[in-house]
């Protein structure tokens, strides 16, 4: 393992042979800081720790490189565009890696991952929403779905942690306090057991029940005890989540009608005279017109008047 971490601090250090001595770094990690994206690379900078009184080979050597952290392997990017000499530094750095080392990395990649997450702010984090389906159906929104690394619920029975994937409604016209949790046991080896269960609960009002779409059995007052008790401000939590989507899709769901509404614009002139309510929308999206552009077109309308 070459890669090692200073207790109690977010310092990573890093000794790598070199022919016949050794080259001691302290690494700089910069990573995507877009919370839905799931690049899962990290990219490093290494700064040379030399004596006291040499800085300026210390300020000259700063090898860098950017590391997939899926295939355990330099990025291919950063192979097609990086400098001959920091090709030739990530190639011995990989060779020397064992997985230890990439463990630690993906480790921090979601430390920093998850900071990121839950210290944007809403109208900069754009998630896939089907506005469609969330208008006309209300489907509800994970949150560990839409922000794959945010805060994670999780509770531990018999020694297994299980991961509680909470779901909300995010309409912004709706005012409703329910939610939707899928327990999933999480495997020793990071990956999820068998689905089991679903709970439909109103966190306002503390109602708790299996949820009926789910032929899952699951006993919910067990799972209510079990949760409580591990998670004490779990309904401020799921409150505070809701939130949090609510104004996210709030924001996501202006940009959407504002582009909707300049496609609509630019394609005025071309037109036909009427477009019938279960015709093919002229913008192209494949969609009802009635399920697609006729709002904001009718809205466009009467603003105009």
């Amino acid at each position: 393992m070459i890669f090692d971490r200073v207790p109690g601090t977010s310092k990573i250090f890093a000794t790598l042979r070199n022919g016949n001595q050794t080259d001691r770094f302290e690494c700089v990690p910069s990573i995507c800081a877009n919370p839905t994206c799931q690049c899962l690379s990290v990219d490093l900078t290494f700064v040379a720790q030399e004596p006291k009184g040499d800085q300026a080979r210390r300020q000259k050597t700063q090898p860098k490189t950017s590391l997939d952290l899926v295939n355990n392997k330099v990025l291919a990017e950063f192979q097609r565009t990086a400098s001959p000499e920091d090709i030739d530094f990530s190639e011995r750095l990989v060779a020397e890696m064992d997985p230890q080392d990439f463990s630690l990395l993906t480790l921090l990649f979601h430390t920093y991952k998850n900071r990121y997450t839950e210290e944007a702010e809403p109208d900069i984090v754009e998630p896939d929403f089907d506005f469609n389906e969330i208008e006309s159906a209300s489907i509800t929104q994970g949150y560990n779905v839409l922000l794959p690394y945010g805060n994670r619920l999780q509770v531990a029975v018999d020694g297994v942690e299980h991961l509680l994937l909470d779901g909300h409604c995010v309409r912004t016209d709706c005012d409703c306090t329910e939610t939707y949790i899928e327990v999933t046991p999480i495997m020793p080896d990071g990956t999820f057991g068998e689905h089991a269960g679903t709970i439909h609960l109103d966190h306002a009002s503390r109602q708790w029940r299996r949820a009926s779409s789910d032929d899952t059995p699951c006993d919910v007052p067990a799972w209510r005890t079990r949760i409580e008790t591990a998670i004490p401000d779990f309904y401020a939590k799921l409150s505070q989540r809701q939130a949090r989507l609510r104004t996210i899709y709030a924001h996501c769901r202006k940009r959407h009608l504002k582009q909707r509404l300049a496609t609509t614009r630019k394609t005025k002139t071309a037109l036909p005279k009427k477009v019938g309510r279960n015709d093919l929308c002229p913008c192209g999206s494949g969609k009802k017109y009635k399920n697609c552009c006729m709002n904001v077109a009718v809205s466009a309308a009467r603003r105009g008047k």
